[in-house]
């Protein structure tokens, strides 16, 4: 069942109306029923911001017995958890390399509470059995492999150009010319979450990497986002991408999306001597050519 329903996701106003029902204390299923509707809303609030689990919910009101279907309908299975794959298959045929935050913070009241997956993944031992799935992505290399890429990846938004930078590294290994890489990548400190620092690093000083872009936003008073290094790099960019026709890649948050392509969009109207609207077209153009590729949430 632990690996199965989500014992400890957050109960929603819905679900404790549900277990309402099954409860044989009188106080306990008032209870419940006030949390369900807008009379339980200050509470309800407050729970919530305590990151109150649906495990929790259960021990607390124990008069709710249910059957295990009963519990399994009631709450439902754990949402799935999507990670882009950090490493190259054939760099690494043997393994999958995956980057992962660890979601661990404290509520209001100051109790430690960590993420479902966070404890799930911390929790394993070398040669533990996972049930895992592969889907598709629209994060896919150029089938030429002389294509420029531009990438741009924030925080963990880093995984899927790692990737490309080790598959792209091993095509040249076996004697095929690649295109230019240019990386840009976006975290809050580059002491902390400067990741794959060192890997980067090596790619670029053997010219592997042609430029990088490091846009760390607490590193300095003034806070740099990474729409601010692509915006110093006008005369590169234009040329990878209009130019040479190369792609253009986001993953990521989704609040910089907008920024990142109004930076995108002024670097084609000027260097292209040309009006905004045409430039904003340009971009509509690559979207539909599937050369301005965004992955965010």
């Amino acid at each position: 069942l632990i690996q199965d329903i989500d014992l400890f996701g957050r109960p929603t106003k819905r679900f404790y109306s549900n277990l309402a029902v099954y409860a044989s204390d009188t106080s306990q299923k008032t209870k419940l029923q006030e949390l369900g509707d807008s009379s339980g809303a200050v509470e309800f609030r407050a729970r919530a911001a305590e990151c109150v689990t649906i495990a929790e919910v259960l021990e607390e009101f124990i008069s709710a017995k249910l059957t295990p279907n009963e519990l399994v309908q009631l709450i439902g299975p754990i949402k799935p958890r999507h990670y882009s794959i950090a490493s190259s298959m054939n760099a690494h045929p043997d393994s999958v390399h995956l980057l992962v935050v660890d979601h661990t913070w404290e509520t209001p009241s100051g109790k430690l509470r960590k993420g479902q997956c966070t404890r799930y993944l911390q929790s394993l031992r070398e040669g533990a059995v996972l049930s895992v799935s592969v889907k598709p992505s629209v994060m896919k290399l150029p089938e030429d492999h002389k294509t420029p890429i531009v990438m741009s990846g924030l925080g963990t938004g880093m995984a899927p150009f790692r990737a490309f930078i080790q598959e792209r590294v091993f095509q040249a290994q076996q004697g095929v010319d690649i295109g230019e890489m240019v990386l840009y990548f976006g975290s809050r400190s580059s002491k902390q979450e400067y990741l794959y620092g060192e890997e980067l690093e090596a790619y670029l000083a053997s010219g592997m990497l042609t430029h990088m872009g490091l846009a760390f936003s607490r590193d300095q008073q003034k806070k740099v986002y990474i729409q601010h290094k692509i915006s110093e790099d006008s005369e590169l960019l234009w040329r990878l991408l209009k130019v040479k026709n190369g792609n253009f890649y986001l993953c990521g948050p989704t609040w910089p999306a907008g920024d990142v392509q109004s930076a995108i969009t002024h670097i084609f109207a000027t260097e292209g001597d040309t009006s905004n609207q045409k430039a904003e077209t340009e971009i509509v153009n690559m979207k539909a050519q599937e050369r301005y590729i965004l992955e965010v949430y």
